[in-house]
């Protein structure tokens, strides 16, 4: 059995990383942080956030979100937790180890056409597969940041996402919500198709809105699952995952014999034969 103390263990994890000065402005970056992960915003659509709330109550370990990248350059986690108590939005346990919303969100209620409606998405940011996955995660949060301090500087945001393909790398595409409709509907408007241009680094931007946007993936969809692109299936044949049917071992196989014909039968069969022959002779005369 160990000998190690709880509270060492505690203050070992939570000095695993380089400590930095908590000044007024890192601990006001520390708790809009965690303030979003635990918003309308974001924990709705955190599978992993929402499911281990869930779990215990609404209450999530300070040091899991200590492990998330943003969060990982806030150090030592006493600190975060001092923090967080000031917070009016998140409570901290007795124990300092876990946080949670002081107000339950209401995860079932339907705000998408809300939330969509002050959203637009900014395409065709510069990315390369082969450069994206050489990224380390301090790489990829310095990357995440700059995006949104791009847009800050456009109008009141409330989240910038940058969109992921299946190896969970940056494909080009950015999701922004503003924090109305009218923001959203001016930078649409401003530098949508036709619009002022906007760009990144030197590369230009495509903005649409989120329906259109939406519009384009669901026609897109549409083509490759009709068997216009690549993606298409066929719903008919044998599916190689399905297993196929076996015959019982007992089940003997007959081979079925044809019925003798009569004399007469075999007559009319070959009358029949003869009218067809004649028939497919005449047809060729004609064409």
């Amino acid at each position: 059995m160990s000998s190690t103390n709880p509270t060492e263990e505690v203050t070992s994890r939570r000095n695993s990383y380089a400590p930095v000065e908590f000044t007024e402005e890192v601990e006001k970056q520390c708790l809009k942080q965690v303030e979003f992960y635990f918003s309308e915003f974001n924990l709705p659509y955190d599978k992993f956030l929402r499911t281990t709330a869930e779990k215990n109550g609404g209450w999530v370990p300070i040091s899991t979100i200590a492990t998330f990248n943003r969060m990982k350059k806030f150090r030592p986690v006493d600190r975060v937790v001092a923090t967080l108590r000031g917070s009016k939005i998140l409570e901290i346990s007795e124990d300092g180890e876990n946080v949670k919303r002081r107000m339950p969100l209401d995860l079932q209620s339907d705000d998408r056409r809300e939330r969509g409606n002050r959203t637009v998405v900014v395409m065709n940011f510069d990315f390369s597969t082969k450069d994206e996955q050489k990224r380390s995660e301090q790489e990829k949060t310095a990357l995440q940041e700059s995006v949104e301090q791009f847009f800050a500087k456009l109008g009141s945001i409330s989240q910038v996402r940058l969109k992921k393909d299946h190896r969970k790398n940056f494909n080009g595409t950015v999701v922004v919500e503003f924090a109305d409709e009218k923001n959203a509907q001016e930078f649409a408007n401003n530098y949508g198709p036709d619009k002022e241009t906007l760009s990144y680094e030197g590369r230009k931007l495509d903005v649409v809105s989120k329906k259109q946007y939406d519009q384009q993936r669901e026609a897109t969809r549409s083509k490759n699952f009709s068997g216009s692109g690549q993606r298409s299936r066929s719903f008919t044949g044998h599916r190689k995952n399905m297993p196929k049917l076996k015959k019982p071992k007992n089940e003997t196989t007959k081979k079925e014999v044809p019925p003798i014909k009569s004399v007469e039968e075999d007559k009319t069969d070959n009358t029949s034969q003869e009218v067809t022959e004649s028939a497919v002779a005449s047809e060729s005369a004609v064409e």
